[in-house]
């Protein structure tokens, strides 16, 4: 037996090697119709073309040149690129008796830095003056570029950018290179415009340059970013799988509700005597039952309050974070605040992470020590991991397909290369999403690259009955002494692990990109690295679970003491990343001790708030994480966290040129990157989760319950929410482990 777990282990392993070191996308299952931009070229006919625009067709030529680039605006301040009018390119179309003449719109990089380039010569001027005439001599000027001389802060400037672009898109997964070698390069090398072309669709941009210039240019050093046609997007297995599936859910969407609301509304019986399973997909019931609420004493009331803000602190980080990888126009402007004092509430987001894997941790004791004995663990374990991967598969599994298949068509834009490529990634890496495991199998080429949160925090929860099995035991000293074993080793592992490879401490690097690729796949997404939070919330967790019901009696002196310590220690953690975001640092003692220490030291400080809060140790922060609004957030946080970076992808692509950088843009952004993740989670919640989940819970649970029998008296009515009303509940389920 053993061996056969071998054999299967290592083949696995073997598959997911060959798929991190294969990621390329088939051409067949490709976002854009490659063979299309390879079909349309034709030399000949281009020439002929533009001839004809450029001698026969004057309203024409004018339109190519309307779509064609401008000089870039604040090139001072780092913007060397202008995108011309990608709609109106796309757009010209003209039928000739020969010629079919449409626009391709072509985005070319030229480096400033040219090695055999020479502008052509101005000629003589004519001599129209009497000899008789002592005319001084003028100089005439000279452009050499490759003599041309760079300014040194300028370029000082955009190096620091280029890295802290580098380090975004590592984090992002936006497009990263498997190795580290353009992060190294000189910025004089780097230096580029870019630039939109329109030309006619049977031209490259090279031979149209050359023949315009009549071959004046065919020196000048410049490469194809990308190309775009109209109708290039391709239909695959994908899109056909979401259509069919999609349109499976909305035929019972529909419905469902037409016979909830006939049976609730239209002849007024009672709900509860409905058909279940016809009233599973009704989005009248979902709706009302998302809003309502019953109350349990034995609630944690603050980490939907807490869970809210983490989530807004995610999205505020994104919003801001893939604002380098979209290139503003400003883009030094941008620098320049990353590195101020006043930033650190963006850059210090990502340690906001540790926050739900600290809450993960604790919900696994607390919901599973109070109605669950160890051997009973032992024998349901097979349920136990069931119910959590089955209880987050619909939600997930949903948005991987809409990514693979509607999101690349709701839009488009000159930056929809970015939206392509998270589709490319879909397509081929899917099943490791849905099987949590691409944080190993692909880090660098990620199916909704934010999950590998999920993938960490599921394997982190397999791996939790090691130390829950002696949690569910009688003796608390066993327990105690297993998450100690546990949280040492995890610490020791991590140091060690984090020393031996010398990481970097930042996620946005502005001294080195060099290594943030490294950074990314071999620490930020290892689990490794993530067990010490998990660890801290099984113990705050068996805390609140050994005084469930009871009063718990602190001095108040040691009470302000715990709170000033959880608010230094916790502020420190986010003064850390000032330090380490600058230019000049270079500290690899600290930058170890930093990784090692900050998210234990974290999850602590947020482990002490919800035990504070719990216990009437809160006061107003306790009043203010409670809030009833909070209970909405926090059920529609699941489904928030995996809709909102697809939708800030889908509103940053549809860009038409590199915007203003602002702080207060910034945040107007992020409203709007925030109310459209809300209401995509809602959608989600209500079309998608609900559902599944009451399916999920009739398969799991032997089929659907004959309708209850009407007793006198009615059962407790539950609590609805509203604006004034007292609950003090959140959702007491299995799906409380899977929510953030």
């Amino acid at each position: 037996m053993h061996i056969f777990t071998s054999i299967i282990f290592c083949a696995v392993y073997i598959l997911c090697v060959n798929a991190y070191l294969d990621p390329v996308t088939p051409t067949t299952n490709h976002a854009f119709d490659l063979d299309l931009y390879e079909e349309v070229i034709d030399l000949e006919q281009c020439e002929e073309q533009l001839a004809y625009i450029m001698q026969n067709n004057t309203g024409l030529r004018n339109r190519f040149i309307d779509a064609s680039f401008r000089p870039p605006r604040n090139v001072l301040k780092g913007n060397l690129r202008d995108l011309g009018s990608y709609f109106q390119c796309l757009d010209i179309s003209e039928q000739t008796d020969d010629m079919d003449i449409g626009g391709k719109y072509s985005v070319v990089r030229i480096p400033l830095q040219q090695d055999n380039f020479q502008l052509p010569s101005l000629p003589s001027l004519p001599d129209l003056t009497s000899p008789d005439w002592n005319w001084p001599e003028f100089p005439r000027p000279e452009w050499n570029p490759n003599n041309t001389q760079e300014d040194d802060e300028l370029t000082s400037k955009l190096d620091t950018y280029e890295r802290a672009k580098y380090s975004a898109r590592s984090m992002l997964g936006d497009g990263i290179e498997p190795r580290a070698e353009t992060a190294q390069n000189t910025t004089s090398t780097r230096m580029q415009m870019e630039l939109a072309f329109c030309i006619p669709k049977v031209c490259t941009p090279r031979h149209a340059l050359d023949v315009l210039t009549l071959n004046q240019t065919a020196n000048l050093t410049m490469t194809e970013a990308f190309v775009r046609l109209p109708n290039d997007k391709q239909w695959v297995a994908a899109d056909y799988v979401a259509v069919v599936l999609f349109s499976i859910i909305g035929f019972m969407t529909v419905l469902c509700t037409s016979y909830d609301v006939r049976h609730t509304i239209l002849l007024k019986r009672d709900p509860k005597r409905a058909n279940k399973i016809c009233t599973m997909f009704s989005v009248y019931t979902n709706t009302k039952n998302f809003f309502v609420f019953t109350s349990n004493p034995s609630a944690i009331t603050c980490l939907d309050g807490i869970r809210s803000f983490a989530m807004m602190w995610v999205i505020v980080g994104h919003t801001f974070v893939t604002q380098l990888t979209y290139i503003p126009e400003n883009p030094l402007d941008l620098v320049e605040f990353m590195k101020s004092f006043w930033s650190l509430w963006i850059t210090s987001a990502t340690i906001t992470v540790d926050t739900f894997f600290m809450i993960s941790g604790l919900l696994v004791v607390y919901t599973t020590a109070a109605k669950v004995s160890r051997m009973s663990l032992l024998k349901k374990l097979h349920l136990f991991y069931l119910n959590r991967i089955l209880r987050m598969f619909p939600v997930l599994g949903a948005v991987v397909l809409i990514q693979a298949s509607f999101f690349h068509r709701l839009a488009d834009g000159p930056y929809w290369s970015s939206m392509a490529m998270n589709t490319n990634n879909c397509r081929v890496y899917w099943w490791s999403t849905l099987l949590y495991i691409q944080n190993w199998v692909n880090p660098r080429n990620m199916c909704l690259s934010h999950t590998w949160y999920l993938a960490v925090d599921m394997q982190l929860h397999i791996a939790s009955p090691i130390v829950l099995f002696w949690i569910l035991g009688q003796r608390s000293r066993s327990a105690w002494a297993a998450m100690a074993a546990a949280f040492a080793a995890s610490v020791a592992g991590a140091t060690t692990y984090n020393v031996i490879n010398g990481f970097q401490s930042g996620v946005v690097s502005l001294s080195t990109a060099a290594n943030t690729d490294q950074y990314m796949i071999y620490y930020y997404v290892h689990t490794l690295n993530r067990i010490s939070p998990f660890i801290i919330g099984m113990m705050v967790g068996y805390i609140l679970h050994l005084y469930r019901g009871k009063a718990v009696r602190i001095p108040m002196v040691l009470v302000g003491l715990f709170w000033i310590v959880a608010f230094a220690a916790s502020s420190a953690v986010m003064i850390a990343t000032y330090f380490n975001i600058q230019p000049d640092w270079d500290n690899q003692v600290a930058d170890n001790i930093i990784n090692s220490t900050i998210r234990p030291v974290w999850a602590a400080s947020v482990g002490w708030l919800v035990f504070a809060c719990k216990h009437g140790y809160g006061g107003p922060v306790n009043w203010l994480l409670s809030l009833h609004i909070f209970k909405i957030l926090g059920r529609l946080s699941y489904s928030m966290y995996i809709i909102h970076f697809p939708i800030i992808y889908l509103i940053n692509a549809t860009t038409l040129q590199p915007i203003y950088f602002a702080v207060n843009l910034s945040i107007y952004k992020f409203l709007i990157d925030f109310t459209l993740s809300l209401i995509g989670g809602f959608l989600l919640t209500v079309l998608i989760d609900f559902p599944f989940s009451s399916l999920i819970k009739m398969f799991i649970g032997g089929g659907p319950r004959p309708p209850p029998k009407v007793e006198p008296s009615a059962p407790e009515k539950p609590e609805y929410f509203t604006a004034v009303s007292v609950v003090e509940s959140i959702r007491n389920d299995d799906s409380e482990k899977s929510r953030m």
